[in-house]
């Protein structure tokens, strides 16, 4: 075995040991998130008591397709870890729509958030958002979104009890 491969081996169990240890890594007594999935434009991140998809500033060059694939990958990871809230962090998305992908997101992700135990989810948006502190159930969503611009505020929101 050469050395490169020794260092892989150890690398590879590194690994699989952190997995079986737990979702987080710990600094002293505390709990970190981790950053669990992503791709060019989103990086998903689980906290000790939520899934967050944070949008990267290359969302500008993104296509729908993108946008698409990146909301799968963040229900798939909703759908294994089955957070009670989620969180999208919209301060550097920068996309624009089509006609069209905002209803597949209701038809094709909505259903599987609220099938994951989803029960709060909010979008952190960008200073100014004129529709911050506003709640409503989007589309068919068992659960009530809400949107902010501060993102403590966000998180103590999701982190309530809910009913």
């Amino acid at each position: 075995m050469t050395l490169a491969d020794a260092a892989m081996t150890a690398g590879a169990a590194a690994c699989i040991g952190a997995r079986l240890a737990g979702a987080f890594a710990r600094k002293g007594d505390e709990l970190m998130s981790i950053d669990v999935a992503g791709n060019e434009w989103g990086v998903i991140v689980q906290h000790p008591d939520l899934l967050e998809l944070r949008w990267l500033p290359s969302t500008a060059s993104m296509t729908d397709g993108g946008f698409m694939a990146t909301l799968c990958l963040f229900v798939w990871e909703a759908e294994k870890r089955r957070p009670r809230g989620l969180l999208i962090d919209a301060v550097e998305f920068h996309h624009r729509f089509s006609d069209g992908v905002l209803a597949w997101r209701d038809a094709h992700i909505i259903p599987r958030y609220g099938a994951a135990g989803v029960r709060r989810f909010a979008f952190l948006m960008p200073a100014g958002f004129p529709d911050a502190g506003k709640e409503a159930r989007e589309g068919p969503a068992v659960f009530p979104t809400r949107w902010f611009v501060n993102r403590q505020e966000a998180l103590a929101w999701l982190r309530a009890a809910t009913s």
